[in-house]
């Protein structure tokens, strides 16, 4: 290397590096004081609030028992809605059966007006009552285990309006060919 030869030339001013070397270190100075006031202040935070053993005792096991008793209430009042839910779905169930029953007696009973039933219509109407007493096992086994099943309390409630739309339809067509002019105004009611 040469005398005077730096990796980063410099100005030969004196005037320009003198301004230099007064920035950089009031940059420093700064930097310094910044870093001092941020460690004086941590400093005084930890030393001003220093933990006793108090601060690390349980303080709400005092509530505990008072949360118990009302975790036990919510439980049991859960319970109780729930047993009232699956009692209150077993009624409906049992007399969605027994609408169903009455429709079905009724419809045989209405079936021998008619002299031209076919097998067609007989099988028809087994395979209904067979598919609602099965439905009507599985939805009252679902509420057994807890299990609320509204879609197929839905199904069979739809089954049953549907029978009793075509039984009344049924029983008004019998009576106006038979003139069973009582029938015909009971139904119409």
């Amino acid at each position: 290397m040469r005398p005077g030869f730096w990796l980063i030339p410099f100005p030969r001013s004196k005037g320009l590096f003198l301004a230099s070397l007064f920035f950089f270190s009031a940059v420093a100075f700064l930097l310094l004081a910044a870093w001092f006031v941020l460690v004086s202040r941590n400093s005084r935070k930890t030393s001003a609030h220093t933990k006793s053993i108090n601060d690390f005792l349980p303080v709400h096991h005092h509530h505990f028992e008072e949360v118990n008793h009302r975790l036990a209430e919510y439980e049991e009042t859960l319970r109780k809605v729930e047993s009232d839910r699956r009692d209150f779905a077993l009624k409906y169930l049992a007399l969605l059966r027994t609408d169903f029953e009455h429709l079905a007696l009724l419809l045989n009973f209405a079936a021998k007006f008619v002299p031209d039933i076919t097998l067609r219509g007989e099988i028809e109407r087994f395979l209904l009552l067979v598919r609602f007493r099965l439905e009507y096992r599985l939805a009252r086994l679902q509420i057994r285990f807890g299990v609320i099943p509204t879609v197929r309390l839905e199904s069979l409630t739809a089954r049953v309006r549907l029978l009793a739309r075509s039984a009344d339809q049924f029983l008004n067509d019998i009576a106006r060919e038979h003139g069973l002019h009582v029938l015909k105004s009971d139904l119409n009611r």
